[in-house]
């Protein structure tokens, strides 16, 4: 995971924190809590790098659960074990579950009106750019060696031009990313 030295001078947050920090990643996380979790873990109260803040999100993708749930479990379980994992997650989904069975019942209702499918439709290119920016700060911290670009090139085309499906890229990606990384390494020793 992160370097000791990285970590050395980031603040740790108490459980409070981390519970409460997570509330807002979930309150504002529309379209996607990915970008509100990162800006608020790496920019605002820089917990982590952006450098560590790629290696959770990796390590979290590798399990079943959205992807953010994942890294705030790792990253509150890291600081304050089963606790801190506890509270990342009741913080990241107290108020989204609240709003979604509150929005099933408008949904219910109020569907059939064209102004909510409009502002529904409004929504999601901001939330597809919120998504794309994402990616980029992500690919803009990702060290810069062959082997991660093969890596990165080889899954989008997998996913995006071939649309194949995730366990498939999985089992293509995570071998070849591991070869190419084992390659990068023994020409760098030579």
């Amino acid at each position: 995971m992160p370097t000791p030295d990285a970590s050395l001078d980031a603040p740790v947050p108490s459980l409070w924190q981390l519970f409460y920090n997570f509330v807002w990643v979930g309150l504002c996380g529309f379209g996607g809590v990915m970008p509100w979790a990162r800006q608020m873990m790496v920019d605002r109260r820089r917990w982590v790098s952006e450098q560590e803040f790629n290696e959770l999100l990796s390590t979290g993708q590798f399990f079943p659960g959205p992807n953010i749930a994942n890294v705030g479990i790792i990253y509150g379980r890291r600081l304050h074990g089963l606790p801190g994992a506890f509270v990342t997650v009741c913080g990241l989904y107290l108020f989204p579950s609240l709003i979604t069975v509150l929005a099933g019942f408008a949904y219910a209702k109020w569907w059939s009106h064209a102004v909510v499918q409009e502002v529904f439709g409004a929504v999601m290119p901001i939330a597809t750019g919120l998504m794309l920016g994402t990616t980029l700060r992500l690919l803009k911290a990702m060290p810069r060696t062959l082997a991660n670009y093969s890596a990165f090139v080889l899954t989008f085309v997998l996913m995006a031009v071939l649309v194949l499906p995730l366990w498939s890229v999985l089992l293509i990606c995570i071998p070849a990313s591991l070869a190419l990384s084992f390659i990068g390494s023994a020409k760098a020793a030579n």
